[in-house]
């Protein structure tokens, strides 16, 4: 751990945002973008990384510490060293995302004092129950045992909001809901990405997991035959890579499907593309959409996705929600190809955008 660094004299609240790791993923870049945003004149932001690794540092403001607490175990053992550098740096607020990280933070509540802590879901807490069903009834414990604790609980979605309510009947009157935050400006500074094949271009973006529902989405395109050319450019990494190469050998795909691997910029490839394709099983509130939209690409997503149908309910002419994979199939057979050398108009519900969040995030943070 790095030495400790010398307090400010003022009355800045000093926050200690706390991350698995700096892999990539949605909620990792949430976090990092509601701690850039931060207003320098009335907080001291800090990151505490638990895992070493991960490919998202460059993403942080240069005048933020971060920690690596160079953790080897279960996440939950990671609690005595995080209890050590808060007390450390004398920190007012502490948030977390993810509910591994989350109940983490909380258990050591008793232990904090006066220090504030404010958890963010993010994704659907049934995601967890189906994923892990041996480990289903002690994680419901943990929330039931531990969110209570947190001083402020964010989600991105009404659907995690409604899970808390009605699966797990929790009080609500700390919950509040905070929509995921999008640069316009930085997505927008790239161009797109050149087309090299004529037709239909799909793109797609998220670890290869079994969540995102890539191997169900790559069989259903099979026969899979819109009248002209096309391919399917998949952005990503992950423990799913060799299954899916085989599947898309298997189905006879090769010179369709493409797994492009990890894109620390995957916008220009959103912003060329004619349609963004979401088949994931579970979310929170998928960031790839809303980037997707902010470049001026359409969307066709699985309703099932968490919260897809905030966004579909916002931007209904812009996100097609269906019920099953071959309606996805269905879908992407109507649509038309765009290339383009420039991005398109925005399709972002304003809800969104990045400096109205953030006006929202201080308030819950004011409020704690």
């Amino acid at each position: 751990m790095e030495t400790k660094l010398p307090r400010n004299i003022g009355h800045k609240r000093r926050i200690l945002f706390v991350l698995p790791s700096l892999m990539p993923g949605g909620a990792e870049r949430v976090m990092i973008t509601l701690m850039n945003d931060l207003d320098s004149t009335q907080f001291e932001p800090e990151l505490a990384i638990v895992y070493p690794g991960g490919t998202l540092r460059d993403l942080i403001n240069t005048d933020i510490p971060v920690w690596d607490l160079n953790h080897k175990g279960h996440i939950l053992f990671s609690a005595m060293k995080l209890l050590h550098l808060i007390r450390m740096q004398k920190i007012d607020i502490v948030i977390s995302t993810m509910a591994p990280m989350n109940f983490t933070v909380l258990l050591l509540k008793p232990l904090l004092g006066k220090t504030k802590i404010i958890v963010r879901e993010a994704i659907t807490p049934s995601y967890l129950f189906q994923t892990h069903p041996r480990l289903a009834p002690l994680v419901r414990r943990f929330y039931r045992w531990l969110y209570p604790l947190a001083d402020r609980i964010i989600s991105p979605s009404n659907q995690i909001m409604q899970e808390f309510s009605q699966d797990l009947k929790m009080d609500m009157k700390r919950h509040a809901w905070l929509p995921n935050p999008v640069n316009l400006e930085k997505i927008r500074a790239l161009s797109p990405t050149t087309r090299t094949q004529p037709g239909l271009w799909f793109v797609s973006g998220g670890r290869l997991h079994p969540q995102k529902g890539y191997d169900r989405l790559i069989p259903a395109l099979k026969d899979f035959n819109p009248g002209m050319p096309w391919t399917l450019t998949i952005l990503g990494e992950g423990p799913e890579r060799a299954n899916l190469e085989a599947l898309i050998v298997d189905n006879g795909l090769g010179q369709k499907i493409f797994l492009a691997g990890h894109v620390q910029t995957p916008w220009s490839y959103y912003a060329a593309a004619d349609t963004f394709l979401l088949p994931s099983r579970w979310e929170g509130l998928p960031n790839v959409v809303l980037e997707s939209l902010a470049c001026g690409t359409p969307v066709i997503a699985m309703k099932e996705a968490g919260g897809i149908e905030d966004i579909a309910k916002l931007a209904p002419q812009s996100v097609t929600t269906v019920p099953d994979i071959n309606a996805m199939i269905t879908a992407m057979a109507q649509v038309a190809p765009a290339p383009t050398q420039d991005f398109r108009q925005s399709l972002l519900p304003a809800a969104f955008n990045r400096h109205d969040v953030h006006k929202r995030f201080t308030e819950i943070i004011l409020s704690s």
